[in-house]
Order: C-alpha cells, then structure tokens, then sequence
C-alpha cells in the first residue's frame, strides 16, 4: 500500500461533502426520522413502554452509526477512484453497514418484542437475505478499486497510457476477453438483480407466511405451503438470473458479450413474471363460504409481452454501440461509474478544451499571413541595401 496516496492533495473537499451529504440523509436522517415517526404515533396512543424503549435505544444506534458513515463518506468520496485511500475508506464504510443493520436487532429483542406485540416474525432469516447483497456490495469496492487502479496510475505518471487496439485485428468472439470487462459495474448489476428478483421476493413471503400463519386457521396451511413453492422457484431463477447480469454488466455496450447473456435474461424473466402470476389464476377456496377465483391472464400476458420488447431494445443496443465502441479501441465502460455531476463536469472540461483549441488555432491563422509578409519583404531589403 503507498502510504502517499492519503496525502492531502488527493482530496477533493466537494466530492467528498456530496458523499458524506448522501450518506447522512441514508443512514442516518431517514431512519431517524422514522423511529421518531412511530414513537410520536405510539405516543397518541398510549402504546407500551416496552416498544418505545426499543425504538428510543434504535435512535441512539442510529445517530452513531450514521455519523461514522457520514465521516467515512466524506473521506471515500474526497479520494479519487483507484487509490488505496479511496478503497480503505470504502471497506469499512461496507463493512459497517453490515454491522449497523445487525445491531439494530438488538440480540433479538427486536423479533421478541414484534412477536409480542403483532405476530412472529423471523427477522434473522430476513437478515440472512440482506447479507448477500451487503457482501456484493463490499466486492464492488474491491471491483471498482481494480478497475481504475490503472487510470489512477496513467494519471499521476506512474505507468504508461496503455495503446488502442487495432479494430482490424478484431473478432466477435473476441469481446469475450476479460480484459474488457469491469468488475463494478458487474457486481452492481448482479446485486440488483438479485434485489429485485430474490430479496425482494423472499421478504414479501415470509411477511404473509408470518401474518397467515399469526391467524391460526387450518385452512391457511395449505397456502401456506404454495408460498413455501414459490419461494424455492424464486431462488432457482432468481440466481441465475443474477449470475447472467453479471456479465451483462460486466462487458461493456456493443459487445457481443453483453448481448448474449442479456437476451437470457429476459427469457428466464419471462418465465419468472408466468410463474409469480400463478398463470394468470388465482384461486382461494380454502376457507369456508369464502371463494374468491381471479382471471387475469391477458393482463399478466400484456406485462409479459411489453418485458420481451428488450430483446429488441439489446439488439438495438448491440448494433448502435458497437462502431463507437471499436472506434475507442475496446476500453472498458467506466464512464458509467461517474456520477450525474462527474459527468457534467468532464463535459465541461471537454467544452472548454475545445474552445481553447479553437481559439489558439483562430490566433495561429492570423499570424501566419503577417509572418509570410514579413518573410516576403526580407530578400527585398537585401537587395536595396546591396
């Protein structure tokens, strides 16, 4: 590790201000301001001192672990990407977020004092749930870091700017090499996806396994167990599906790379969106004189017609992007890792640039006819001094 890197001419205060500014408002204004939420409704109702102790001790782990997060936002943020600095700051930042959701159960008075007052809940499986997508999210600090560690070096002069490749020389099935590749953008990809594919999924269930199981009602047990078969079918797509976003998003537009496993995608969505929709039927009868029957087939056919049109969106994608791509010699697509305001300022920069050229070139064209006139009129004052 250069020790260098932590030097104070790295740090970028207004970067550094915007990420701590993020990370307050996250981690610690909006649960905050929750928690105060729910106390002031408890408190019109007269709810039990137990729930209000819990979520008063909540506020305090919450201010603490908010402003640690703000101070190493601001220090991950001021540090540019690629650096040892950047990256130290960003693992402990992972790290504690972990830390600062598991100690907000409480060694599980939380789930005791939800059991106590609404129904069984088990919050330790939900935090099963959210530690896979915490630890890509560590992995994506680790991602980024390699990424621009070679940029990072162009910039301060440490390696040389590597060369551009020669379009000629290049194959489709050569879009296939690593080298291509960011190791960010896939990971993020993939924790979406597995977000909003699994997670998400998952904690719905097991919220209506809790409350249908809080009824004590026979009858609900076998709805019960159909929630218990969409579960495994949303692991068993859910996961491979997050295994392909991670090499679409880790191959940059334009490759062929990216398109494949993108077009997967969307067929295994497909059959995802049929079988959360139960076919376009859903049918209760379990209880007694209670018959509800729902046909909504063409609506669910509708939603599955308008998530194949990405097929057509990635095809699109392919054939635009791909001369551009070429053109630029391969690079990796790190540009989308900038944020809106990185954007707008290298935009900026690279406005600014170009009037500058514009300008030196203007200057350079009117110098030129006066240092012709000034050439031409040499051999004629040679000749009259002779």
């Amino acid at each position: 590790m250069n020790l260098g890197e932590f030097d104070r001419k790295h740090i970028s205060p207004v970067k550094g201000a915007i990420t701590a500014a993020v990370h307050a408002v996250v981690y610690l204004a909006i649960p905050y301001m929750v928690l105060t939420f729910v106390l002031i409704m408890l408190a019109g109702r007269d709810g039990p001192a137990i729930v209000e102790d819990l979520l008063r001790e909540m506020q305090a782990l919450v201010i603490v672990f908010g402003i640690l997060l703000a101070v190493l936002g601001f220090f991950k943020g001021a540090y540019p990407r690629g650096s040892y600095s950047r990256f130290t700051f960003a693992i402990t930042a992972s790290v504690l977020v972990i830390v600062y959701v598991f100690s907000l159960l409480l060694n599980g008075r939380t789930e005791e004092v939800i059991a106590r007052e609404a129904f069984e809940l088990d919050l330790y499986s939900i935090f099963a749930l959210y530690f896979f997508p915490a630890l890509l999210a560590v992995l994506m600090q680790f991602g980024e870091f390699a990424d621009h560690r070679r940029p990072f070096l162009e910039k301060e002069g440490k390696v040389p700017a590597m060369e551009r490749e020669d379009p000629d020389g290049h194959r489709f099935y050569h879009d296939f090499r690593p080298r291509y590749g960011s190791l960010f953008n896939g990971l993020k990809l993939a924790r979406s996806t597995l977000v909003g594919f699994v997670i998400i999924p998952l904690v719905i269930l097991i919220l209506l396994q809790a409350g249908l199981s809080s009824l004590n009602v026979e009858e609900v047990d076998s709805m019960v167990s159909n929630l218990d078969d969409i579960s495994s079918y949303m692991v068993l797509l859910g996961v491979p599906m997050s295994a392909l976003a991670f090499f679409k998003g880790f191959y940059p537009k334009g490759s062929v790379s990216r398109f494949i496993p993108a077009v997967a995608m969307v067929l295994i969505a497909l059959y995802w969106i049929w079988l959360l929709g139960m076919g376009g039927r859903f049918v209760f009868d379990s209880i007694e004189e209670i018959s509800i029957e729902l046909d909504f087939s063409g609506l669910l056919l509708l939603i599955m017609a308008g998530t194949a049109i990405w097929i057509v969106y990635y095809v699109l994608e392919l054939l635009l992007y791909r001369r551009e791509w070429r053109e630029a010699g391969f690079p990796k697509d790190l540009r989308s890792q900038e944020s809106r305001r990185e954007r707008k300022l290298r935009k900026a920069e690279a406005v600014l640039a170009a009037e500058k050229k514009r300008t030196e070139d203007a200057q350079d064209a009117e110098e030129a006819p006066e240092n012709s006139k000034e050439e031409a009129a040499t051999p004629d004052q040679e000749s009259r001094e002779a």
